[in-house]
């Protein structure tokens, strides 16, 4: 049909198909080829055009060149050959030219999308992406990818806080980005820490790159990235408690010689509450609740530092 063959090529293949035991031969061949689903991928209206085709060439090809009249038991295997032969090596031809360019239009055509996953005030999320990387996020946080992610990169944007187990990819670098700071890691796990202008990039595992404007960092397990609120904005690094910042995957508070404040801010992202107080301790708490209800916790700092407090549904009033 297309001309890609030489009528020296055109007779060798007959030749071939006149000898005892090709046409099982081939048939077997056909039948391979088409059970492996490449000959379906060529259109309807392409099939029916090819066949057209042969059947003509068929029918001219009745009258050998030396005049005697061809077999019909050869003409009807001939028909049913040539028919095959042409699907199969024109069959490529037209995969290749219009039904794979079908399919990259088409796969063009699909919309990336942008996906948003949010906690509630006391809510955990598990997610297992498509890289197999596992994310825990933490209460009261958001993270946003796109529906492509694992195809052409690996991004993330955070804010809260996460904990992020990287699957190794060296073509593809998993990147966190916590507002102006960006964490690049191949294969890791680290803690991500990102609430009100404050972030925390707390490394277990692994080495990862973390980056703001122009300065970077590399870190190794144990130690942490951080911009503090109020300081002039540059990375900073130091060791941390492994024990004390990633507890809250396993449902665990832990304060380990922390102010009364910070401790009711933690509370307050924890349980989804807003603390309302008026003077504050300077003592400094250790202690590890697991699991625990507010009021439970309350409770014992309450016996610990001398307050009253006062639950009213999503609001709490603390009186020393």
């Amino acid at each position: 049909m297309n001309n890609l063959t030489t009528t020296k090529e055109n007779m060798e293949v007959m030749d071939w198909l006149s000898k005892s035991g090709s046409e099982d031969q081939f048939l077997n061949m056909l039948q391979k080829d088409w059970d492996s689903g490449k000959a379906n991928k060529v259109s309807k209206l392409k099939q029916q055009e090819i066949l057209d085709n042969i059947h003509q060439a068929t029918l001219k090809s009745r009258i050998s060149p030396n005049g005697n009249q061809v077999s019909y038991q050869f003409l009807k295997f001939g028909k049913v050959a040539a028919t095959f032969l042409i699907f199969l090596f024109s069959g490529y031809f037209l995969y290749e030219a219009l039904v794979l360019k079908e399919d990259e239009a088409a796969v063009a055509e699909i919309p990336v999308i942008k996906i948003t996953k949010h906690t509630a005030p006391g809510e955990k999320l598990r997610l297992l992406l498509p890289d197999k990387s596992e994310i825990i996020v933490n209460s009261l946080s958001t993270i946003t990818f796109y529906s492509d992610f694992g195809s052409s990169n690996r991004e993330i944007e955070l804010e809260g806080e996460a904990f992020f187990s990287v699957a190794p990819d060296k073509y593809k670098p998993f990147k966190v980005k916590t507002g102006a700071v960006v964490t690049t890691a191949l294969g890791t796990a680290f803690n991500a820490y990102a609430r009100e202008e404050e972030v925390k990039i707390s490394l277990t595992e692994g080495s990862v790159n973390v980056v703001k404007e122009k300065q970077v960092l590399s870190l190794v397990p144990g130690e942490m990235a951080s911009v503090v609120k109020g300081s002039v904005n540059a990375l900073t690094k130091e060791k941390f408690d492994p024990l004390v910042t990633t507890l809250w995957k396993e449902g665990k508070i832990r304060f380990q010689s922390k102010p009364l404040r910070e401790i009711l801010q933690s509370l307050e992202t924890w349980y989804g509450v807003r603390f309302e107080t008026k003077a504050f301790e300077n003592r400094k708490v250790t202690g590890l609740f697991n699991n625990e209800s507010l009021e439970d916790i309350l409770t014992g700092l309450s016996f610990s530092l001398g307050f009253e407090y006062q639950i009213d549904q999503k609001n709490v009033v603390i009186k020393f």
